[in-house]
């Protein structure tokens, strides 16, 4: 039975504050903050997850704890120390740029949504700490080699998806894990499309924006490369 302390979720934020102090002592970063202040501030979130980890609480004294409040407020101080549209500043500077704004993006979403996933119970699966919902393509343009890149929107946000399936064509709608960002074949992707040995399933209108059921098999390489990009880093 899985508990706080190998819970996916506390595991992964345990790598991603790895990852984004090595991003803060490299300076790729834009920040008003005193740059000590923030690494000390990760630390003490590094410090909290642990506590956390190693406290062996059940879940609702998990939710109420004051060391989860302060990983809140100590992440939402740094991401409040940026520049005003510091996104935009980033996505100016090129594909580098785009690639570290996106990256800050994911990780502040992350955080700022770690109550939510952990009200919905301990889990040492990685396949749960991966956002997925469905979307229609809604563009496809060929890029080098075998690939393409898709334009697919959710509802909500649009996303940039390189893949090597042929046979996805404009209006499909598939699954889709959002994860780190990455540059591909000089291509900026943002997540992939989610299928197993037989293919990527193809969906409904009516399944956009929602998480699909999906099975261990088709989750598996997103779960591999969220683990990779955050967790080898350890």
């Amino acid at each position: 039975m899985s508990g706080i302390d190998s819970d996916a979720r506390i595991v992964l934020a345990e790598g991603i504050v790895k990852y984004f102090t090595q991003m803060v002592q490299s300076r790729k970063i834009p920040l008003t903050m005193n740059r000590q202040k923030i690494l000390t501030r990760l630390s003490e979130i590094n410090s909290k997850l642990m506590a956390l980890k190693w406290s062996y609480k059940p879940l609702e004294q998990i939710l109420l704890s004051k060391e989860l409040r302060s990983i809140e407020i100590y992440m939402k101080e740094i991401f409040d120390s940026f520049p005003e549209k510091w996104e935009e500043m980033l996505n100016s500077r090129g594909i580098d740029g785009r690639l570290t704004a996106g990256t800050l993006s994911f990780i502040k979403y992350f955080f700022y949504t770690m109550r939510e996933r952990l009200s919905k119970g301990f889990t040492n699966d990685f396949a749960k700490t991966i956002d997925i919902t469905c979307g229609e393509i809604q563009s496809i343009e060929k890029v080098e080699g075998n690939n393409w890149k898709c334009l697919v929107a959710d509802g909500i946000a649009r996303y940039n998806v390189l893949t090597n399936i042929a046979e996805l064509k404009k209006g499909d709608v598939v699954p889709i894990g959002k994860l780190p960002p990455q540059i591909i074949h000089g291509v900026y992707s943002e997540g992939m499309f989610l299928g197993g040995s037989g293919g990527i399933r193809k969906l409904s209108k009516d399944e956009i924006g929602k998480r699909p059921d999906l099975t261990d098999n088709e989750l598996g390489q997103a779960r591999g490369i969220l683990e990779k990009h955050f967790l080898s880093k350890k």
